[in-house]
């Protein structure tokens, strides 16, 4: 009995001892979980802090957007290596700047022609040209030295050309044809088309930009080429010599001066039928010379549709210009009137030392200049 009390007792003891160790193991355990979960606030705290910070930086699983994604912009092409500049190659023949002499054969007629180019010509640019006729029994080489419009030409940056006409057989000058059949073994017109053409085509001239001038019967071929070319004649310059085909009948209305000396015996002025030129007194050629200077040219103002009347203007001592107003297509008319001139070209200083064999040389007006400075207004495609 007190043996089996005194075995209770022991197991009480034992059971309370047990309790008692665990009640200090559980203790432990709440104080480290304590310690534990302060730990993991701390750092889920500091955690949030970074998170925050991430989310905002980038967006895991961002919103939709209608904004357009940006372009980005195409890297700026390299820029091209210039090329090297390359002279362009000469459209035409290889004329030299100054004189140059050519034969040129158009219908089985061959010409002794000069054509002058200014320094400026390239043998590409179309230039402005002059053809320059001369007179009854000249030739290229005297027109050159009697006009001079070589240095204005050089100066002017324009083309002159020279031609010399033929010898009709049985006669020893050289001529221009005024009217068709006049020489049935030549075609003058035909070769004043060849030039042209070869000007053109070969030597850079400007279609636009063909003008005509001349002496005496160079002067009334001039004439012949507003009634018969006016559609390649831009504008024209007579001296000593204008008429009036009777069957003329210009396509265009032609720009158009001419100069004329009222002393002028070979071809005379007022039309009294003698001329210097005229041995026979019963020759064909005397009705020519009766024609008036002044009346002829009053016909292409009638053509031109230009005012009757003209108006006058004095320029020096010497010459009277008329000038016919309220043409066709605006071009201008005049007639100059040389007071006691003979058969000159006004202006030239050759002319002026040949009083005894061609009358009286006026200076007042120079036809080279003046009549370069008319011509070169007008183009056909005006």
């Amino acid at each position: 009995m007190i043996r089996r009390l005194i075995f209770v007792l022991l197991a009480l003891v034992l059971i309370a001892s047990a309790c008692s160790s665990n009640d200090s193991a559980d203790t432990a355990t709440a104080a480290d979980t304590d310690e534990t979960t302060g730990s993991e606030s701390d750092v889920a705290a500091d955690d949030s802090t970074d998170t925050s910070v991430d989310e905002t930086a980038v967006d895991p699983d961002p919103a939709p957007t209608d904004e357009p994604a940006p372009t980005e912009e195409p890297a700026p092409a390299p820029t091209p290596e210039p090329e090297p500049t390359v002279a362009p190659e000469p459209a035409c023949s290889a004329l030299e700047p100054g004189t140059n002499e050519i034969e040129l054969t158009v219908n089985g007629d061959t010409h002794q022609v000069f054509v002058f180019v200014p320094s400026s010509y390239d043998g590409v640019t179309p230039m402005p040209a002059v053809l320059n006729w001369h007179g009854r029994g000249s030739n290229a080489i005297e027109q050159i030295q009697y006009s001079s419009y070589e240095s204005l030409a050089e100066k002017e940056g324009f083309m002159v050309v020279h031609p010399t006409g033929l010898v009709t057989p049985g006669e020893t000058a050289t001529t221009w044809e005024l009217i068709d059949g006049q020489d049935t073994t030549r075609d003058d017109l035909g070769f004043a088309d060849g030039l042209i053409d070869e000007l053109i085509a070969n030597w850079c001239a400007d279609a636009n930009q063909i003008y005509t001038t001349g002496m005496s019967n160079g002067g009334f071929f001039s004439a012949r080429l507003i009634c018969e070319r006016a559609d390649r004649i831009a504008a024209a310059v007579s001296v000593a010599g204008t008429y009036h085909l009777d069957d003329c009948e210009p396509s265009r209305p032609v720009p158009y001066l001419a100069f004329h000396g009222t002393d002028d015996e070979t071809v005379p002025f007022n039309g009294s039928g003698q001329s210097d030129l005229v041995d026979d007194p019963d020759a064909v050629s005397v009705e020519f010379f009766e024609q008036v200077m002044p009346d002829e040219f009053a016909e292409f103002t009638v053509d031109f549709g230009c005012d009757a009347e003209a108006t006058t203007e004095t320029i020096g001592t010497e010459v009277i210009r008329y000038n016919y107003a309220n043409c066709d297509n605006d071009i201008a008319m005049s007639f100059f009137e040389i007071t006691d001139g003979g058969h000159t070209w006004p202006g030239s200083a050759l002319g002026a030392a040949l009083v005894d064999l061609l009358g009286y040389q006026t200076m007042d007006v120079d036809a080279t200049v003046l009549g370069w400075g008319f011509m070169s207004q007008f183009s056909l495609d005006d």
